[in-house]
């Protein structure tokens, strides 16, 4: 019998295509797999976000704070739906997600409203949308669609490096709008998801420290300007950032080279986190905010205004509380029954993770100003809603009959 005959007559075995749930694309009894933990922690720091952001708007009219409270019930009914998706059917779509995607961060580039130096919105009517933001998802679907065709090819090179092409397209359409900090954030999702693919340790290994070589080098490089090369225009040839961009590096090596201009930020943040002392001022009782020395505090330094007015200690349970949630969406990762829906949890546990480290550690001066929001916590519609959505994607994985912690088999 030939191969070909045997091929129809006992045809392989296929894990998935769409086909085989057009029937159950949508099942409601898949709301049973919202996890009650995930989704109090999500409320929680929900209902932080609206208290902070009621004090961080007084200044201007509390309309921060009326939408924030909006998109949250906006985003809700969405994470619910996407919860009821079979996770199989959105993951096979990616390829087609991914194109679009790409179409939309050209359409930024041609026709995207600038603001602040840089080109990230599409206007629908009195609205804006930020094609970068529900990227990063887009990313992690495609990766997950990706590792799941390849198997165990991811060992071999031409598959490993094949990863970085498609993650690497949407980060220079991201780094050309220029923003710089959603581009970056792509780079810790490829990398987690493919030492969970099962790539080679010493490809990964080996890529991890040319990055990280590669940071160095540009950090020289910036470092080694002053600022009126940089208010020039003048840049390294291999990295043509805009001039703020630059001296956000710059000032961050150099905190007190330009204090009134590209280093305001990062000084006057620092001073607001110490300010708040031990115990806080004390809710909408923030001078630096309130006084608007501090730029952006409902936005990239919310983080700022919540430790000037609650203190360390409340600060240091915020920080707890991002991390019950992130081992809690690590959990579920853990229990996913298929490894497409453990690389899907994993990468946007990543996105979550790279979002509230990277805002907390650039508020303290720890990081230079990158302009990337604090989940749940910062003003954002775009953004909230990518979180909502990662939450949603992540109930809609079902998890292992060992999986104890919710109180439910699923």
């Amino acid at each position: 019998m030939s191969s070909i005959e045997q091929y129809i007559i006992h045809p392989p075995k296929i894990q998935f295509e769409i086909e085989d749930s057009s029937i159950h694309i949508i099942d409601w009894r898949r709301l049973n797999r919202v996890d009650p933990i995930l989704f109090l922690l999500m409320f929680i720091l929900a209902i932080l976000g609206w208290v902070n952001m009621y004090s961080a708007s007084q200044n201007e009219g509390y309309s921060y704070f009326i939408k924030h409270i909006t998109i949250f019930f906006i985003g809700l009914p969405f994470l619910f739906f996407l919860t009821t998706i079979d996770y199989r059917i959105i993951i096979a779509s990616a390829p087609f997600l991914y194109a679009l995607s790409l179409s939309l961060l050209t359409t930024v580039l041609l026709f995207g409203v600038q603001a602040k130096g840089s080109e990230r919105w599409i206007p629908i009517g009195p609205l804006r949308f930020q094609p970068s933001e529900i990227n990063k998802i887009i990313i992690v679907l495609t990766l997950s669609w990706y590792f799941g065709k390849i198997g165990d090819k991811i060992k071999r090179l031409p598959w490993y490096i094949l990863t970085f092409f498609i993650s690497g397209i949407p980060i220079i359409l991201i780094f050309m709008q220029p923003n710089l900090g959603t581009a970056m954030s792509i780079a810790p999702i490829t990398m987690i998801m493919l030492w969970i693919a099962g790539c080679r340790l010493w490809h990964w290994i080996a890529t991890t420290l040319a990055g990280l070589i590669l940071v160095g080098f540009i950090f020289f490089q910036v470092n080694s300007l002053t600022p009126e090369k940089i208010q020039a225009g003048e840049h390294p040839d291999f990295l043509p950032l805009k001039p703020h961009q630059l001296m956000r590096i710059y000032t961050f090596f150099n905190p007190e080279a330009d204090v009134q201009g590209g280093g305001w930020q990062t000084y006057q943040s620092r001073i607001t986190i110490g300010s708040g002392g031990i115990h806080g001022k004390g809710f909408r009782q923030g001078t630096q905010t309130r006084l608007k020395y501090l730029p952006e505090h409902h936005t990239d330094f919310i983080f700022s205004l919540f430790a000037e007015e609650h203190g360390f200690y409340k600060s240091a349970l915020l920080i707890i509380l991002y991390g019950l949630f992130l081992l809690r969406c690590l959990q579920l990762a853990l229990y996913a029954n298929e490894l497409k829906g453990k690389l899907m949890i994993t990468g946007i546990t990543i996105i979550f993770l790279f979002h509230i480290f990277i805002n907390i550690a650039i508020t303290m001066g720890m990081l230079p100003v990158t302009g990337l929001p604090l989940p749940f916590l910062s003003y954002g519609r775009s953004f909230y809603l990518t979180c909502m959505a990662g939450i949603g994607l992540i109930f809609s994985v079902p998890r292992e009959k060992s999986y104890l912690f919710s109180g439910q088999v699923l």
